[in-house]
């Protein structure tokens, strides 16, 4: 157990180090992924094949131990390690994706990975039937071959290094490019880059303007991009993993204008959502802009420190990654379907309106401006608050409040901490209107709808196997 312990601490230092040097915050990326565009993060991932290594062999030489020897010991390394990659290379993507972009592209890898350890292994239902695997294949090639598969045919950082990466793990981890696993893998990925080809997803950002756009407490883009569009319009269409559909929880209307309720979230956030306000303490600023990163960015990094504190087996590591990213993928999809749907207006265009919202408890300010940009989507349900709600929710029902020790991220020099998952999800709760960008309903409805998918998807995706077989219930 120390062994495993001592090369996970590892493997989560310089994972969450490639990680950190990839990260654009989401306030950047909801602002340039229209315009295709993003800078180049200081840590090119060409620089992975030498990272991999190290984070591999270094276990073995400082406790005089052989790959093969500590084998058994440490058998969820090689998902954690494409975890890594998957995580770096779709959060530094050029042209950048937007962050429910990126959990679809990480819920890709990491089904193909599941199904292709689970198809072999039977210990978890497989999203896909993999087919029958070869009695020699290793679940640890096919998890290689899987993500790097998908890795290869997804819009994610394509450097040269992918392919050194992949003859790289095999190497180090004692395989074979011919062991049967290789092709195993390929083959489950295959499958769900298949399964995905036609989901909307390449048809939901298109030119769109919101019915009665104008009025009162209908939303329109502010301090948008030159040009910019909307941001993805029909994501709300494209197909759930999980989900019977993405309308599945939606949300009911946001507060009328002339309610109590919208009075009490405009006046909170008008005092202390603005640019320079006195209400606002520092660690309320570092909380706000610690958030601006996006869900994969802020909670990949909680997964792997779980993961790693549990000292999961091959499979269930692939488990715990699937239901993550499946949960995730589809709260975002639920998310922009509510969106578009109710087409609210965000708290910089409701404040400088706030004459004409038909509300004697608010007072317009023509000038008000918000602590960081106002996104280019509309406000109702929060994007934010439903990712991490459905992330944290995922965790919680795989292993308990939290992982018995203090839960640390660190992004843009500013270090968040936490007991338990549930004190990250509601910290961005807080977050969004410390911003300035989100009323306190949206956050706390978004909040709820993510927790409403994540059990779902928990329910209905990746269950035990009882007594073996790729797809048991």
């Amino acid at each position: 157990m120390k062994l495993r312990t001592r090369s996970g601490r590892l493997l989560s230092a310089i994972g969450l180090g490639a990680v950190l040097s990839a990260v654009t915050a989401y306030a950047a990326i909801i602002q340039v992924c229209g315009a295709g565009h993003l800078a180049r993060p200081d840590l090119s991932v060409d620089q992975a094949p030498e990272t991999v290594r190290a984070l591999n062999a270094a276990p073995w030489k400082a406790w005089g131990r052989s790959p093969s020897a500590a084998s058994e010991e440490i058998t969820s390394d090689v998902v954690m390690e494409w975890n890594q990659q998957a995580a770096t290379r779709t959060l530094s993507a050029a042209p950048a994706l937007a962050p429910v972009q990126q959990t679809r592209v990480m819920a890709i890898i990491q089904v193909a990975v599941h199904d292709a350890v689970n198809g072999i292994t039977g210990q978890y239902a497989t999203y896909l039937s993999p087919g029958n695997a070869p009695a020699s294949a290793s679940p640890e090639a096919a998890a290689i071959a899987a993500a790097h598969h998908a890795l290869k045919n997804l819009p994610v950082n394509q450097s040269p290094s992918l392919d050194a990466a992949f003859a790289t793990s095999l190497a180090t981890h004692g395989l074979s490019e011919f062991d049967p696993g290789v092709e195993y893998g390929r083959a489950a990925a295959a499958a769900v880059l298949a399964a995905r080809a036609n989901d909307n997803s390449a048809a939901a950002q298109f030119p769109y303007t919101a019915p009665g756009a104008g009025n009162p407490g209908v939303w329109v883009p502010i301090n948008a991009t030159p040009g910019a569009q909307a941001l993805l319009p029909g994501w709300g269409d494209v197909t759930p993993f999980v989900l019977r559909n993405g309308s599945q929880f939606r949300p009911d209307a946001p507060p009328a204008l002339d309610s109590e309720r919208y009075a009490r979230d405009y006046n909170e956030i008008k005092i202390i959502g603005a640019a320079g306000s006195p209400a606002r303490t520092q660690e309320q600023t570092q909380i706000a802009t610690f958030w601006l990163a996006s869900p994969t960015a802020i909670w990949n990094p909680v997964l792997r420190q779980a993961v790693e504190a549990r000292g999961l087996d091959l499979s269930s590591a692939a488990r715990a990654a699937a239901l993550f990213y499946l949960a995730a993928s589809d709260a975002g999809v639920a998310c922009w379907d509510a969106k578009y749907e109710h087409n609210y207006w965000r708290p910089q265009l409701a404040i400088r309106g706030g004459d004409s919202d038909g509300n004697d408890l608010t007072a317009g300010d023509a000038a008000w401006q918000p602590l960081h940009p106002t996104p280019r989507h509309p406000e109702y349900p929060s994007g934010h608050t439903s990712n991490s709600s459905a992330m944290a929710y995922i965790l919680q029902s795989l292993f308990g409040e939290g992982t018995g020790a203090p839960i640390t991220v660190t992004l843009s020099g500013i270090t968040r901490q936490w007991d338990t998952f549930d004190d990250a999800a509601r910290e961005v709760i807080e977050a969004r209107v410390y911003s300035g960008i989100h009323f306190r309903t949206a956050d706390e409805v978004g909040a709820r709808m993510g927790r409403q998918v994540a059990h779902f998807v928990s329910t209905h995706a990746l269950r035990p196997c009882k007594k073996g077989g790729s797809r048991c219930a």
